[in-house]
């Protein structure tokens, strides 16, 4: 009898403490001050929880975004000229005249030699294959048959506004050398553009923040951290790419188009009781 009283004791002492854990993670539960609300960044918050930001303790993390649409003000040029020849000074020669041709329009338009280089110089044989006869078999043979020298360019043209002019007096001195490979617009300067990012940057991280808040039930508190996600602004193009292989077009038509300047900038406010 005496056992059984002991254990009916022990029962009774577990119930009543199983209760009371059940009480205090209940009040925990719907405690205002241990909600934590994140927008929908799972890496931001990942990079958060590196920096110290402790979850469950009052906190709304969010991600605030800038664009602003501009012009392009730069253009690059992937351009050069490519011959062929019996020989290899033949073929060298003929690539040199065309390639110094296209330079000298290149500087006669205002193009600093700073924003002319090379980048590929290739001398390389070119062969074709012919069939020979051999002990009654015809077997395939690769024949030389000359030397292709190329000479690739890499343009900053700054000038826009007379760039597709240049574009046809550059292709126009290298004749049927010329290989044009692409053109990309971008903007020569985004430094000046940052600030404006930034506040409108810190702007959307405000409004997302108070939405938030709003749509939990909650109250916003201070920011208690800012972290600037990307360390110059991010450039988006939305152009129009230019490649020919041999230009013979009377007028060549360019459409710079626009480009997208962005940034993020991260941040965490606290939820007041």
């Amino acid at each position: 009898m005496i056992l059984i009283q002991k254990n009916m004791n022990v029962s009774k002492f577990i119930i009543l403490f199983t209760l009371f854990l059940s009480s205090l993670i209940a009040i925990n539960c719907d405690s205002g001050s241990d909600k934590v609300v994140y927008d929908k960044n799972p890496k931001m918050r990942a990079a958060f929880a590196e920096k110290g930001s402790v979850y469950g303790t009052g906190k709304i993390i969010v991600t605030g975004t800038s664009l602003i649409e501009l012009k392009p003000d730069v253009a690059t040029l992937r351009l050069g000229v490519e011959s062929h020849a019996s020989n290899v000074s033949e073929a060298r020669n003929n690539a040199a005249i065309s390639i110094n041709k296209m330079v000298d329009v290149m500087k006669n338009a205002g193009i600093d030699d700073n924003d002319i280089q090379t980048t590929a110089f290739n001398i390389y044989p070119k062969y074709e294959y012919i069939e020979v006869m051999e002990d009654g078999h015809v077997r395939g043979v690769q024949e030389l048959i000359g030397f292709t020298v190329s000479n690739m360019l890499l343009v900053v043209v700054k000038n826009l506004d007379d760039i597709a002019v240049i574009i046809d007096k550059i292709t126009d001195a290298g004749g049927n050398d010329v290989r044009f490979n692409s053109i990309n617009f971008d903007i020569l300067d985004p430094v000046p553009y940052q600030s404006e990012l930034r506040k409108l940057a810190v702007e959307d991280g405000v409004t997302k923040a108070s939405q938030l808040a709003e749509y939990s039930g909650v109250k916003l508190g201070a920011i208690t951290m800012i972290t600037d996600s990307s360390s110059q602004a991010s450039i988006a193009t939305d152009t129009h790419m230019y490649a020919e292989r041999a230009m013979a077009i009377p007028s060549t038509s360019i459409n710079p188009g626009s480009l997208s300047l962005s940034m993020q900038i991260d941040m965490v406010f606290e939820i007041e009781n």
